[in-house]
């Protein structure tokens, strides 16, 4: 009960603030300013949503905007933080199979599966350079100038994918005056981070900036030697002959292996070792510039924290520990593998069977027993995987600005990236090797986009392409000895994606009211050679779709903006990446949505209270969703069943099917076979509709001088047939969508002359409601959070100095980034990616 009163209370206080900020809106022109050179305490904040530079404020469009200076105060370096600031989305470290990826949603609208068979749902730029995974994108936020985040389709302007919305991160420019600044940084779990970059001209035209990053810390995440934990905790018994895993990584002699001691630690999880560098030079002609950038990122960090949060045995693992544990070290797989902290953790990345081995005994020799799960194959067993999450990202960029006349101008952005990236799940969260994966993307693109700007008192008008093209390479290898699996396999993509668009918005009747039309054609190919062993075949994934954008925007004021719109967005189609059987190896078609938004934007009283809202209702008339089932055995090749007859199979509902005999008119479920018909798990993936709508806020206020208060709020409802009235179903609520966001912050300046400065306490709130990671386990969520982060900043009179002492998860809150439940497939077990503790810092910056 204590539950549900606070979630109602919750509730309730979000509404009366939407009121009172709705309430607000309401009055804006009386307070608002007519004087647009005097704004007051707020700056003037300039965006390039639309393609061309433009006031935040005088721009009809859903917009975060975030500045450097904003990210420094409020303790955040990554593209995860950037999601805490804007309403209604949902920036998370993805599950730790998937490596440093980034599950990034925005209204609902998003992708969460980081493989190269899927596109994201949010379109990435940097500095207008399209990226295109998810995975390897959790951007170290270096040297930038600011971070736009674009509320729901985008797909005239920024196009691909852009579905859900669109993040563009842009980095400072060189310039022509000279500038330095180093920045130390030390905290918790020996956190030292170095950030240095300087500013140089070269000549009166030439400019250079070179910016740099060094992050290490140890993980926050403990792997504990299993041996030594029993003895530990008094029970021996548990741990049995079961050897200690030794330094380099192997196990050692049963009777050798570490059994006692204070310091069971091997290892941490969820640390850091990260290089990168950035480096830009830009030639200033009359009329015309050049910028040639190029950056590198070395990341070689431990994996992402997991924990295993459940484990129940199954008739598969119950054989593995009577045929194998058992009779090897006396041993079981079951909750004894299990620690009493989010914080520890026995996963080892290494299977304590050598390959080539031979179990269960005697099976070489003995007809009458399989070598069901080691075989004496060299890839049966042994496993030892690197404990590293590895990524190595690469590009440059050209970007070429020609002032054609007065009103015309062309841009013409060019780009190479290269990505290397891994993951690693030792999914079963213990040192035996009952289940482990490894996956690799390689991964090249290269984007050209030409457009030109045409600015008149009548029109402001964007047209140009795209053209993309990419080739990648993903690679798995999967063992799971429980069911006899071991798979290694490899597919090789070939992409492309060309468009045309144009955008303008029309002022026929003046300059306070705008009329936007835009369009975009798109044609996106991706040519699949497909192969995991049983299943070597091409799959082709091909669309073409045309996205339009109409809206009206209406100056009540020079400081009051309202507006209404409506836009299209797609994002291409996808196939099933994991199938069984070549059955289930086909193309799912393009998502489509249409999304309708009413907004206010509002500078107030005098200039010192900033208001912007948005509402907003999405059709999304077709999304990408997984269904499940079963089907019979097909011949590999043609879709045929094995046995023949009349079997096959049928779509049972939304999301499942289920194996029939004809002649019989018998079914089944899961994998228990019918009259005459042998089953398979069916995993493939569907289009079915859905409803999103929602509200959103944001406020910046400064009340009195030094005082700044920021608030923001969401709130998003999204409905689905599939989810609705089935009673399979558990969590009702699309996946990774959480129904309510908000965060705030107050920062109070106090001036300090005896120190030469000012001092500067802030306090930052980030909340996010409970989110569900599949739709059939209740254990498969997360609850709401609230999580607060604290600083204090010295800065002195001249701004060139500063001192900051702070700490993230201020009060040390437990939760979840994500939660998998692989009991929702048949395996034993469920993990969880817990998020750090608090950490505490101290930061010293100097500029130059």
């Amino acid at each position: 009960m204590k539950a549900k009163s606070h979630m109602t209370v919750s509730r309730r206080t979000s509404v009366l603030l939407s009121a009172s900020v709705g309430a607000l809106a309401l009055t804006a022109p009386a307070f608002a300013q007519d004087d647009e050179e005097d704004r007051g305490g707020l700056d003037q904040i300039t965006v390039t949503a639309t393609r061309s530079e433009t006031n935040l404020q005088d721009t009809p469009l859903a917009i975060t905007a975030v500045t450097a200076g904003e990210f420094e105060a409020r303790a955040m370096d990554s593209i995860e933080d950037v999601g805490r600031l804007v309403p209604n989305a949902s920036f998370e470290q993805a599950q730790v199979a998937f490596g440093r990826a980034v599950t990034a949603y925005i209204r609902g609208i998003g992708q969460n599966d980081f493989n190269l068979a899927f596109e994201p749902g949010v379109a990435f730029y940097v500095d207008d350079q399209y990226y295109a995974l998810l995975a390897g994108s959790v951007f170290d936020l270096l040297d930038i100038e600011r971070v736009e985040v674009l509320r729901g389709p985008q797909g005239t302007t920024f196009g691909r994918n852009a579905i859900g919305g669109a993040v563009n991160i842009i980095a400072k420019e060189p310039g022509p005056e000279p500038e330095a600044y180093i920045d130390a940084t030390y905290g918790a779990f020996n956190r030292t981070d170095i950030r240095a970059g300087f500013n140089y001209p070269l000549a009166d035209n030439l400019y250079f900036r070179m910016s740099g990053v060094s992050k290490s810390r140890k993980g926050y995440q403990d792997l504990l030697d299993f041996r030594c934990a029993m003895f530990q905790n008094g029970t021996p018994e548990l741990a049995g002959t079961f050897p200690s895993l030794d330094p380099s990584g192997g196990f050692a002699n049963p009777t050798a292996g570490a059994t006692s001691g204070d310091d069971c630690v091997l290892d941490t999880y969820g640390g850091q070792d990260v290089q990168a560098l950035r480096g830009s030079l830009k030639y200033e002609g009359a009329n015309w510039d050049v910028t040639f950038t190029t950056d590198y990122t070395n990341d070689q960090s431990s994996p992402v924290a997991d924990k295993q949060v459940q484990i129940n045995p199954i008739a598969s693992t119950e054989t593995l520990s009577d045929l194998i544990y058992e009779p090897l070290w006396g041993i079981r797989y079951d909750e004894r593998f299990l620690t009493d902290s989010l914080y520890t953790t026995y996963a080892t990345y290494a299977d304590p069977i050598p390959a080539g081995s031979e179990y269960p005994a005697g099976c070489a020799t003995d007809p009458m027993v399989d070598c069901t799960y080691y075989n004496g194959s060299g890839d049966r067993g042994g496993a030892q995987l690197p404990r590293k999450a590895v990524i190595e990202n690469y590009g440059f960029a050209l970007k070429t600005n020609i002032e054609l006349s007065d009103n015309l101008s062309f841009t013409m952005n060019a780009g190479f990236r290269d990505v290397y990236t891994t993951g690693i799940n030792d999914t079963d969260g213990s040192p035996l090797g009952i289940q482990t994966v490894k996956s690799q993307i390689d991964h090249q693109q290269w984007t050209v986009e030409p457009r030109f700007n045409y600015n008149s008192e009548f029109m402001d008008l964007t047209f140009g392409g795209f053209f993309y093209s990419s080739d990648g390479q993903t690679t798995s290898n999967v063992s799971i000895p429980f069911i006899n699996l071991q798979q290694n396999a490899v597919i090789v993509f070939d992409s492309s994606a060309k468009a045309a668009f144009a955008q303008g918005v029309f002022r026929p009747f003046g300059p306070r009211l705008g009329i936007t039309l835009g369009g975009r054609y798109s044609d996106d190919e991706k040519i699949v050679d497909f192969n995991n062993g049983p299943i070597d075949t091409q799959v082709v994934v091909a669309s073409d779709n045309f996205d339009w954008r109409a809206g009206l925007d209406y100056q009540l004021t020079d400081m009051v903006t309202v507006y209404g719109s409506a836009a299209s967005g797609y994002r291409p189609g996808a196939f099933n990446p994991r199938p069984f059987q070549a059955s289930q190896l086909v193309a799912v078609d393009p998502e489509e949505a249409i999304a309708y938004e009413l907004g206010f934007k509002g500078d107030l009283f005098d200039n010192t209270m900033r208001v912007n809202i948005a509402g907003f209702y999405t059709d999304y008339k077709q999304r990408i969703t997984p269904a499940g089932g079963a089907e019979c055995i097909d011949s590999g090749t043609t879709g045929d069943c094995v046995v023949p007859g009349p079997q096959s199979y049928i779509i049972t509902g939304e999301n499942t099917s289920t194996c029939v005999d004809v002649g019989n008119e018998g079914t089944v479920s899961g994998t228990v076979a019918a009259v005459g018909v042998t089953c398979i798990p069916k995993t493939n993936y569907i289009n079915t509709p859905g409803k999103v709508k929602g509200i959103e806020a944001e406020i910046d206020w400064r009340p009195v001088e030094g005082l700044m208060i920021n608030a923001s709020g969401g709130w998003t409802q999204f409905k689905a047939p599939e989810l609705q009235n089935n009673p399979a179903i558990v969590n009702t609520d699309p996946v990774y969508v959480p129904e309510w966001t908000g965060s705030a912050g107050v920062a109070y300046e106090i001036p300090a002359a005896g120190l030469g400065g000012s001092i500067t306490p802030r306090i930052d709130w980030f909340y996010q409601s409970s989110i569900a990671f599949n739709a059939t386990t209740a254990i498969a969520s997360i609850p709401s959070q609230s999580v607060f982060n604290g600083r204090v900043t010295y800065v002195n009179d001249d701004g060139d100095f500063q001192v900051a002492v702070g700490a993230t998860n201020l009060f040390d809150k437990e939760y979840f980034h994500n939660i998998f439940d692989l009991t929702a497939f048949g395996q034993p077990g469920t993990e969880g990616q817990p998020a750090a503790p608090r950490e505490w810092y101290i930061q010293v910056k100097k500029s130059f």
